[in-house]
């Protein structure tokens, strides 16, 4: 039974693609491509990196001392009674304290391991959002896809930080210059104080912005200087997928193999050792053990294979097949009907039913049997055969077999005339095609149903032919006596002559008609099958016969004649 697969068509091909260019370990493949640092680096290089690493987890580690020494600062600041409007400013202010020293801190462990605590923190690798009812079966899925975006995803955010850090520095250098000349320029003490305190605050601002764009730096250049060539990058992916995925893909198949062709062999066993499979007519309860038999074959092989997938502990290619599975049924559940109508035709209850007449392709067909595929037979073609999908059935009507009924019009070796004026020898007639080769050897092909469709004439099971001659009115006295008898006899002696005479079924000469020139008679010759390739010859002879008995006999051969009549 068919079904709408063209529909989930995308969805296979990105689940493919997600197969082939991931794998269990991809992430931790990644995580040790971002934080570890490679074994072929030179001495130099190594020692800028440390050096580097050094200075950035220097200037964090002060600037983390000034944020906690301004926590504190704040936090006595809190415990005096200031006004409230100052009192929410300073609660404001250490909540971003706060969380700045939290960054640092972080920063500060990121410049020194090079591994992200966040990757620790089991309950954020759960921070997930989704309808309840699938949240289960799409989380492994999305958790692999959005790891799989991963490390693109964090160079493109640190490179928009990098950015960020980089157009925001030489602004607040310009405003720590611009208060510096406020400062030289003042001459109240208020002012100077007020200035200075703003140019301390400043000062933080871009020490933070400085620090921050270090780091920026720094995790950037960690995850762009192993960069791989796409060919190395899809090397390393493939050999990782076959040694983990790959290998649970393989089980997963054969099982689904394995289940499906053993419960096929109990089939073909069961249909040898029970008599009941063998009869022409096959009962009702036959067919529907078929049909269950196969319905619980696929649902077991497929079980089968899932369940390899649940012992392997591999979530991720269990969602992919549940998804796929589901995908599946709905979308075979706007062809319902159209596969009850199947089942219906194969228990032989549908509009076609076994060992009866259809016509398929215009051609005359036996429905041997009725399954998955059903077969059908015509004895008269080689091959005899034909298998076709049971959905190519649904709108075909069988009815009873004829008792005499031809399967087609000829045989092998039967020379034909078909309506289009060809005429030759069947050389071959299969489902497809007819082939015909004419006297001289040409070859003709026609399509089986066009073949049939001009009426084919076969010749090899005897045949007549007609020739008629006219003689002048002149005769008109002995014309349906004398005349027909002297034809006879002398047509009779030239097939004799040409050897033709124990071919001769039947031969007569008749009074056909009065034309408007001449008397015409026709000669009726039945010859047998054996010279049916020279009725082109025989016909010719036919009229020769003819002209010379007019000769022999004296018979005028009028033509036509146009009378004109003189007016008066």
């Amino acid at each position: 039974m068919k079904t709408k697969i063209y529909r989930i068509l995308p969805v296979i091909a990105i689940l493919f693609a997600i197969l082939l260019f991931h794998s269990p370990t991809s992430s931790i493949a990644q995580t040790e491509t971002l934080t570890s640092v490679p074994a072929m680096k030179s001495t130099e290089s190594l020692v800028d990196q440390h050096t580097s690493q050094a200075e950035t987890l220097a200037n964090l580690l002060q600037y983390k001392s000034e944020l906690e020494k301004q926590i504190e600062d704040t936090k006595k600041l809190l415990k005096k009674p200031p006004h409230q409007m100052d009192k929410e400013a300073l609660a404001a202010k250490l909540n971003d304290l706060k969380q700045q020293l939290h960054n640092v801190s972080q920063n500060f462990i990121k410049v020194a391991t090079g591994l992200d605590l966040a990757i620790f923190n089991e309950d954020s690798q759960h921070n997930f959002v989704w309808q309840e009812e699938v949240e289960t079966l799409v989380r492994p899925l999305l958790q692999e896809l959005k790891e799989m975006t991963k490390r693109p995803r964090q160079i493109e955010r640190l490179k928009s930080r990098v950015a960020y850090f980089e157009s925001r520095l030489p602004r607040a250098e310009e405003a720590v210059k611009s208060i510096d000349t406020l400062i030289a320029a003042a001459k109240s003490p208020a002012l100077k104080t007020e200035l200075g305190t703003l140019r301390a605050d400043f000062e933080k601002r871009k020490t933070n912005i400085d620090n921050q764009l270090d780091v920026a730096r720094f995790e950037l250049a960690e995850l762009t200087k192993d960069k791989q060539s796409f060919y190395e990058s899809t090397k390393k992916v493939m050999a990782v997928f076959f040694k983990s995925r790959g290998k649970n893909i393989l089980l997963s198949i054969l099982a689904f193999a394995g289940v499906f062709f053993f419960f096929r062999f109990v089939d073909k066993v069961f249909k040898k050792s029970h008599p009941a499979f063998k009869t022409k007519e096959r009962p009702f309860y036959i067919r529907l053990i078929e049909v269950l038999l196969l319905i619980f074959t696929v649902i077991a092989a497929t079980s089968a294979s899932l369940f390899t997938l649940y012992i392997s502990g591999d979530w991720f290619l269990l969602s992919i097949a549940i998804i796929f599975i589901i995908g599946a049924l709905w979308t075979a559940r706007e062809g319902f009907t159209r596969y009850y109508e199947q089942v219906k035709l194969i228990l032989n209850l549908g509009s076609v039913r076994e060992n009866e007449r259809i016509t398929y392709n215009g051609v005359p067909w036996q429905v041997d049997r009725l399954a998955l595929f059903a077969k059908l037979k015509n004895p008269a073609l080689d091959p005899s055969r034909i298998r076709l999908p049971i959905g190519k059935l649904e709108n075909v009507v069988s009815r009873p077999v004829g008792k005499n009924e031809p399967w087609f019009p000829c045989m092998i070796d039967d020379w034909v005339i078909l309506s289009d004026g060809v005429r030759g020898k069947v050389v071959s007639q299969s489902p497809d095609m007819v082939e015909l080769v004419q006297r001289g050897g040409t070859y003709v092909t026609y399509q089986t149903s066009d073949f049939l469709g001009l009426n084919p004439k076969n010749m090899s099971r005897n045949f007549r032919l007609k020739s008629v001659f006219g003689i002048d009115y002149a005769h008109q006295a002995d014309c349906t006596s004398g005349i027909v008898a002297q034809a006879k006899e002398f047509i009779a002696a030239k097939l004799e002559e040409d050897g033709y005479t124990e071919h001769v079924l039947n031969l007569n000469v008749e009074f056909e008609s009065a034309g408007a020139s001449s008397l015409n008679l026709v000669i009726i010759a039945d010859f047998h099958r054996d010279i049916a390739a020279l009725y082109g010859r025989l016909q010719r002879a036919l009229q020769r016969y003819s002209v010379e008995a007019c000769t022999n006999f004296g018979w005028g051969i009028p033509f036509d004649q146009i009378v004109v009549h003189k007016a008066e």
